[in-house]
């Protein structure tokens, strides 16, 4: 059993996204680029989100493939902690970044949260948070294309097509 094509793609598009963000994110806050580039950052969140919700709706409504019981166990409890890290991290990560966004008077954000909320004393620490998770979301990125690396490369068996476009081989 592999992956749907809409699983696939939302899969991608998540990376892509995510992609754009840092790189907007970093940039701005290093001073590398103006407001232009928080408004990008701004709106790949939103779509980050909307990403999210049909990912993990389609996530509960689909079954996803097994892990081979080829795998090692610490391997198949590894891959099932990383994903569900990430899709808790990710939660919280856009929740933070949009209250800090609605604390910018001038935002790309369709629907922004109010003023005096996102510049309270929670929202200046979710501003903090989510400083601090990029860190986190670092990682686990960096753990998860580790481990799909390592078996596109490595152990070259299956795994890595289950999350492509293309038929598996076995």
């Amino acid at each position: 059993m592999k992956f749907t094509n809409t699983q696939v793609a939302y899969h991608w598009l998540s990376f892509l996204v995510i992609v754009v963000m840092a790189g907007t994110g970093m940039a701005y806050s290093y001073e590398l680029a103006g407001d232009g580039a928080m408004r990008v950052h701004q709106i790949a969140g939103q779509v980050l989100i909307v990403l999210l919700v049909l990912r993990i709706a389609t996530r509960l409504t689909r079954r996803t493939p097994d892990i081979p019981n080829t795998h090692e166990a610490w391997e198949r409890m590894l891959s099932g902690l990383v994903q569900l890290a990430l899709y808790l991290l990710l939660i919280v990560y856009v929740a933070t970044g949009y209250v800090s966004a609605s604390g910018e008077t001038d935002n790309a954000l369709l629907a922004p949260l109010s003023l005096a909320f996102a510049r309270s004393d929670l929202g200046e620490q979710l501003l903090e948070l989510h400083y601090m998770l990029k860190w986190a979301l670092l990682a686990l990125v960096g753990l998860h294309t580790a481990g799909a690396l390592k078996h596109l490369i490595i152990d070259r068996d299956d795994t890595f097509s289950q999350m492509t476009f293309h038929k598996s081989t076995k």
